[in-house]
């Protein structure tokens, strides 16, 4: 491998980085490997003798770390699909109010739990992500941001409520 002249690659989008099409059914077995291919092009130890090389390479290396974790995780990727689809100050922040009433009554639980009881609310609030998981996908998968935006929202609520228990 010839690694003189190494020149930065385009780190301004995960899937690009990649190659990869930005949508949220990707294959995973095909992200892994161009991970891997990634890990060792720009593996900072191939570049000792070129300081400017090293440096591209640390900083290529440490984003192709972060691009893998974020689209080897459906909730990351989701995440990350809205931030690049939609614009910060489109609607579609407000949960609805079903949701935040059962939320209201989940805090008052957690407030209000004793030792005994947490394994039951952690198997109700588990179920409660697992149902909201399977929004992100569908939503995702239909290309539907401003769905796929709310279910991350309640995602997020319910690991902070679990995290609470914890």
């Amino acid at each position: 491998m010839n690694h003189s002249a190494l020149e930065r690659p385009n780190t301004n989008n995960y899937f690009q980085f990649y190659g990869l099409e930005e949508v949220f059914g990707i294959d995973q077995k095909v992200l892994k490997t161009h991970y891997l291919e990634k890990s060792k092009q720009y593996h900072p130890d191939y570049f000792g003798d070129d300081p400017q090389a090293q440096n591209i390479a640390v900083a290529t290396s440490s984003f192709n770390n972060i691009a893998y974790k974020t689209l080897s995780s459906d909730i990351r990727r989701a995440q990350y699909l809205v931030e690049l689809k939609l614009s910060g100050n489109e609607d579609g922040h407000t949960l609805p109010q079903t949701f935040l009433m059962e939320m209201m009554d989940l805090n008052e639980a957690v407030d209000d739990v004793e030792d005994a009881g947490k394994p039951a609310l952690l198997a109700s609030i588990g179920a409660l992500k697992e149902a909201v998981l399977n929004e992100i996908r569908t939503a995702a998968d239909e290309a539907d941001w401003h769905e796929t935006r709310i279910a991350v929202l309640k995602w997020k609520y319910l690991e902070r409520l679990e995290a609470r228990l914890a």
